[in-house]
């Protein structure tokens, strides 16, 4: 299991703090936008965009990562 950690983290070019960070952020925005959806799914007035802006932009955020995965598979 510890291989398999520091290969994805070599992977990831990401130390085991700045993958934890990322993915913590990752989570708190996949809440945020559970929540917002939630909320404007009673009440369409509210949060109207929020939660597809949110997608879009992690989205974009995560494209070096399936540019990464698409690398490594090919190999």
């Amino acid at each position: 299991m510890i291989r398999k950690i520091q290969q994805h983290l070599k992977d990831a070019n990401k130390t085991y703090f700045e993958h934890q960070r990322f993915a913590f952020l990752a989570s708190l925005i996949c809440l945020k936008s559970a929540f917002t959806a939630f909320i404007h799914g009673l009440c369409p007035a509210l949060f109207e965009y929020n939660t597809s802006t949110n997608i879009k932009k992690m989205y974009n955020d995560m494209q070096p990562i399936y540019k990464m995965r698409e690398m490594k598979s090919k190999n």
